[in-house]
């Protein structure tokens, strides 16, 4: 690899974000969700009997942001992720205000993060196989993105497939954040200041391994299998990737293009 080649650069040579704002992107984003959380079963409540025209969707989609990571090299789908957005409809609540009983205001600006999902050729590495973001269960199974002596380890990035697997080779620290990425781009967009989450306690510890560092604000749930409510302000959370590592705040906010001030 380039050491000198930046984590930014380093994406848009492997990946590239898309919006999913057309009927057939989101019929993209619906069907990974099926192959992911039908097909291979790996979220309880997801039976594939009940998805004949094999695509995952939900009454909230109507009124979400969505996205697509793809790989470049392949054309292939790597990941999804969706921002459910507050309607004026009704007595809106967001799922995980249901899930949880709680409430945060003001609702105009939040958002909740969802449906977060890698393809099964872009998780092949050990623990990361039977969870749909890829996000192995145990911090000593992420040896190759945390830090060695005080620095991060360089040899984690994602390359074209390994013709001896026919899967990709790691290349980039992980395919999440570019989905992360995303969650900021759409999120910068359309106003949001504020995200709910869903997430299962390593999916949380992971992504403070790179400074996005959500708050908890529930016990552990049973929220298509266990886990907790997480809150986060996201100025707070790209002014603290700033501070403490400058790459991944490049990533994520595209060289500060998509940055929120405080």
């Amino acid at each position: 690899m380039d050491t000198q080649k930046n984590l930014l650069d380093l994406f848009s040579q492997y990946f590239e974000l898309i919006l999913a704002d057309t009927p057939e992107r989101l019929e993209k984003c619906y069907r990974l969700r099926y192959e992911v959380y039908c097909k291979e079963a790996l979220i309880p409540g997801f039976n594939a009997e009940n998805y004949p025209d094999e695509l995952e969707y939900d009454q909230y989609d109507k009124q979400s942001l969505h996205c697509l990571l793809m790989h470049k090299p392949t054309g292939h789908t790597a990941g999804t992720v969706r921002i459910i957005l507050h309607t004026s409809e009704g007595q809106f609540k967001f799922p995980l205000e249901k899930a949880t009983g709680l409430e945060i205001f003001p609702h105009a600006l939040i958002g909740e993060v969802s449906r977060l999902i890698i393809a099964p050729e872009f998780r092949g590495r050990r623990g990361e196989t039977g969870q749909p973001h890829g996000i192995a269960q145990e911090l000593q199974e992420l040896e190759d993105f945390t830090k060695k002596d005080g620095r991060r380890n360089p040899l984690t990035k994602w390359d074209g497939l390994d013709l001896r697997r026919s899967t990709p080779r790691r290349r980039f620290p992980h395919t999440v954040l570019g989905l992360v990425m995303g969650l900021v781009q759409m999120s910068f967009e359309h106003n949001l200041r504020y995200w709910y989450a869903g997430m299962e306690l390593a999916c949380a510890r992971f992504l403070r391994s790179f400074g996005i560092d959500f708050a908890p604000i529930s016990p552990i749930i049973d929220y298509y299998g266990p886990c907790k409510g997480y809150f986060c302000y996201i100025p707070a959370i790209l002014e603290h990737v700033y501070r403490t590592d400058r790459q991944i705040w490049e990533l994520l906010t595209k060289n500060g293009i998509f940055s929120q001030s405080s």
